[in-house]
This record gives structure tokens, sequence and C-alpha cells, in this order.
């Protein structure tokens, strides 16, 4: 029996179980994400969509070369193009807290207290000052803030969508600034 037979024969099975048809990559296409979920050990996103056909199904994504302490935007960016039939539809954002939470489950921290941090660092407070942030702390809020406005952006064709709406606002209490009050004149 010749040596390399196995992976040969198992090749052959694998091509056979998925062909690749028009049929199926238009099939894949048409992915519908249900739930987004991560496998501590081995490293790996789950996620649950509905296919063309109505069926919901599940797809593990091993995650490679994650490192405990560095960035995920690397893994991140090799996920999206190893999979990008299936995570077209998925916010950037929820791929990069999955990721992040998996990153703090295991540097040791138990899924309470990764939920937690990352939550921190995920959420936009209105009173905080973003000019003190770092550039990457501030990607993040640009990209919670973008995707936050995405999800309750309408669009024509949306129950509620108006084209051209003006709203008056109540001018009549003024409030000061402080930095351009009319009492200083600026050339006297």
């Amino acid at each position: 029996m010749p040596r390399f037979w196995w992976p040969s024969k198992l090749l052959i099975i694998i091509t056979a179980q998925f062909p690749l048809t028009s049929d199926a990559l238009t099939m894949e296409s048409q992915v519908v994400p249900l739930k987004l979920g991560f496998r501590s050990q081995p490293p790996a996103l789950t996620l649950v969509y509905q296919g063309a056909a109505g069926k919901e199904r599940q797809r593990v994504m091993p995650i490679r070369f994650l490192n405990k302490f560095g960035s995920v935007d690397t893994v991140l960016r090799e996920l999206k193009e190893r999979h990008k039939d299936h995570l077209q539809k998925v916010p950037d954002v929820r791929l990069e807290k999955m990721v992040r939470m998996l990153q703090e489950v295991q540097k040791g921290r138990t899924i309470e207290e990764a939920a937690t941090n990352i939550n921190k660092d995920y959420c936009v407070d209105p009173n905080q000052d973003l000019n003190k942030l770092d550039d990457e702390q501030l990607a993040k809020k640009k990209k919670v803030m973008s995707s936050s406005f995405e999800k309750n952006q309408l669009k024509p064709g949306d129950p509620g969508y108006e084209y051209d709406k003006q709203v008056e606002f109540d001018t009549s209490e003024k409030v000061e600034a402080g930095w351009d009050s009319p009492d200083d004149d600026f050339w006297s």
C-alpha cells in the first residue's frame, strides 16, 4: 500500500462532500447570521446562521495565531478573509469583541470578568472626553459609534423613514459657552 494513500483518499472524500458548483457558491452568499459565540479550547468562533434554504446551520471557525497580549487586528483580518462568505454580514465590532473576550479568557480570567472588561472598552459614555484618549482607544470608540449609527439608521423603504426631515429646536434658552461670551470684545 502506498505511503500517501490516506491523505489523497481523504482529499477525494472532502471534495466529494463539498462540491464547488455555482449553486453552492450562490447559496453560501445568502447567509443570515443569528448568533456568534466562541470556544476557548481550541480557540474558535462559532457562527449560527440561516442558509439560503432556511435551515439553521452552525460554522466553527478556528482562530489561529492568537496572542494573549497582542493586537487582534491581524487575527481578525485573516479570519474575515478565510470566512468572508459567512462573516460579511457580521459587524466588525462584534467580531472584535468576541476575539478580545477569547483573549481575556486565555489570560486566565473568567468569562464574567472578561465580559465586564470588554464592555468597558467597547461602550461609549456620553460624558467621556474623547480628546483625552489615545489613538487606539479612540478608534475603538469610533467603531462602536459607527456600528450603533448603522444599526439605528433609517433607510429608504424602512418604516418611519421620512425624506428631508426637518426638526425645529427650542432656541429660547441660550447656554453660555464661556469661550465666546459677548462681553469680551476681541478687538478692544
